[in-house]
């Protein structure tokens, strides 16, 4: 049925008829929300980062560093690390990428890397991890 014939029939109804009409959709979208609003668990990340670090060394190199924590049975042989940079307003300024690689099942890797930008960062957050 087209919306135009929906509405049409609506208004031919009588007064009782639209009311329960009305509640019949009100119901269907309170279904609807509660649907969209249940408690689903978040899937549990396979890996902890630990330690990170941002920090400006005494020669003017700055890094970022830290440890990949493998939560898994599994060796995990690639991921890559987001890092947001920051500047003194903690407005995002940039991202950079971080392999890491051959994380052993319930392991840890350390990982460090410069970064590759003339631009004046402040601080530097995980954004994501990607297992690959």
């Amino acid at each position: 049925m087209y919306f135009f014939d929906y509405i049409t029939r609506i208004f031919r109804m009588g007064r009782r008829q639209r009311w329960m009409q009305g509640i019949g959709i009100l119901g269907m979208l309170l279904g609807l929300i509660m649907v969209g609003c249940g408690q689903e668990e978040p899937a549990a990340s396979p890996v902890q980062i630990e330690n990170f670090r941002y920090q400006e060394l005494p020669g003017g190199t700055r890094v970022v560093s830290g440890i990949v924590r493998n939560l898994t049975d599994q060796p995990i042989a690639n991921l890559q690390l987001e890092i947001g940079l920051y500047d003194r307003h903690n407005r995002l300024i940039g991202t950079m990428q971080v392999p890491v690689q051959d994380i052993p099942p319930q392991g840890r890797k350390r990982f460090r890397q410069p970064l590759d930008t003339d631009q004046d960062v402040q601080g530097a957050r995980v954004r994501s991890v990607l297992v690959l």
